[in-house]
């Protein structure tokens, strides 16, 4: 704030005795008078100060418990005992701006089970190994305006069961929010890319190493690396009233290249598979103020296995039949900070 100005401007050259005689004066006649701008000083310093800038740097630490552990693409890794699964995910962001935004995203995700899993094919053969996987994850989120963001995300199943080996991924995945136009019914569509890179995600090529030629087509090569596409929305509500309860329908459906489940068991179908869900998420607030912003989550999920080679394939993992259809239930808790 710019002060007044005071009776001796430095451009005035007063003499020296009345100059000393007004300060005397002044001194003797109000010693308890509070300065001009005391007022004004005790106000900036009770003032409260600038909210603090937002980080540049975010972490986000989910731990999951479910009853079985089923990957979205639809192979059943442990079908007895509880999962746990804990996800870290650390966030850079580099650039924000109304055009366009840019975050770096890096993390890693383990499954562990109180239910053991072969180390050693085949399934249900001892040493058996809690620790079923660990998957280290790399990857960008671009956001392009307000409503549409671009996530491309590298990531690698290091697998510690039945001598799998390790396969490295990429998926790219386009994200739209169309709150701007279904406000609180917004349906959130999105479409993602996902290549396999090195190795299989499936077990598409251990039919023929375990039984040898296709019945149906005769001698099959192995797969290779393949490709799907995921297609799903995400419509949620917020109920305000209810603490902020936030009620989630995740739905999908898996469309994969005709290599990525195989074909040994017969020609593979436009659809992999589907999925319907339903989560609520419910904000803790008790939580202090400066240990993050956590959360705690229930929900379940059903996945049909649309593709008979799909539907086969579950023979060589937990349930150790074919199976045409799962159930997951989960619960877990969220920090952000």
């Amino acid at each position: 704030m710019k002060s007044k100005e005071t009776p001796y401007s430095p451009h005035t050259k007063p003499k020296r005795l009345a100059l000393c005689a007004g300060v005397l004066l002044a001194a003797l006649m109000s010693p308890l008078t509070p300065p001009a701008h005391a007022g004004e000083e005790q106000k900036t310093m009770v003032a409260p100060a600038p909210p603090p800038p937002s980080s540049k740097v975010n972490f986000l630490f989910n731990f999951e418990f479910a009853d079985k552990y089923v990957t979205p693409r639809g192979m059943i890794v442990r079908w007895d005992g509880l999962t746990v699964q804990p996800l870290f995910l650390t966030f850079v962001h580099v650039y924000k701006s109304d055009l366009l935004s840019l975050t770096l995203v890096g993390g890693v995700w383990n499954d562990f089970g109180t239910s053991g899993v072969s180390k050693h094919p085949p399934y249900g053969s001892d040493p058996k190994t809690h620790w079923t996987e660990v998957d280290p994850i790399a990857g960008v989120s671009i956001g392009i305006g307000k409503y549409v963001t671009l996530d491309v995300t590298y990531t690698a199943f290091a697998e510690q069961i039945l001598d799998i080996g390790t396969s490295e991924h990429l998926e790219t995945k386009l994200s739209f929010d169309d709150s701007c136009i279904l406000g609180p019914f917004a349906l959130h569509p999105y479409v993602s890319y996902w290549q396999e890179l090195d190795g299989k995600a499936t077990d598409a090529d251990v039919p023929e190493a375990v039984f040898g030629p296709s019945p149906k087509s005769g001698s099959h090569p192995a797969p290779g690396e393949s490709f799907y596409f995921d297609i799903g929305i995400d419509p949620s509500y917020t109920f305000h009233c209810l603490g902020d309860l936030k009620l989630e329908a995740p739905c999908r459906v898996l469309l994969p290249n005709e290599r990525f489940y195989g074909e040994y068991y017969g020609s593979s179908d436009t659809v992999g598979l589907y999925e319907l869900g339903m989560k609520a998420t419910l904000p803790l607030k008790f939580m202090p103020e400066g240990y993050g912003h956590w959360s705690a989550h229930v929900g379940f999920k059903y996945m049909n296995f649309v593709d008979d080679n799909l539907y086969h394939l579950n023979t060589f993992n937990a349930p150790g039949r074919p199976t045409r259809e799962t159930w997951q239930a989960y619960a877990g808790v969220s920090i952000f900070f």
